[in-house]
């Protein structure tokens, strides 16, 4: 994969759970919308093809906040985060979004 083929994923507000892309990929930036309060939500490996990891040991768990109304973003240098499997620790490859709670906007920019 080259940079050239970064996409964007989205979890909206409405969803608290979802799996955004099985396979390896790379996180290579996010941003983050409030749609309201303040809120929080988890990025994550894959438990399994259809379940967003809940641990926090995954070696690529992100925890996200953003204030009330505010948008936060985050462009990662070189080669992003590889969200794929990783000897002793239990995820597959892929990536998405856990316990966005507070009505989150999430944007990942990932190559795909």
């Amino acid at each position: 994969m080259s940079k050239s083929d970064v996409k964007p994923v989205l979890c909206a507000s409405d969803e608290a759970n979802k799996v955004l892309f099985t396979g390896p990929t790379r996180l290579r930036g996010l941003m983050i919308q409030s749609t309201g309060p303040a809120g929080r939500a988890v990025i994550n490996g894959l438990a399994n093809a259809s379940t967003v990891s809940s641990s926090v040991n995954t070696q690529v768990y992100i925890a996200i906040s953003v204030g009330a109304g505010g948008t936060e973003t985050l462009n990662l240098p070189e080669d992003g985060i590889l969200y794929a499997g990783r000897n002793g620790v239990d995820i597959i490859d892929g990536i998405g979004v856990t316990a966005n709670i507070s009505a989150l906007n999430i944007t990942l920019f990932i190559d795909k």
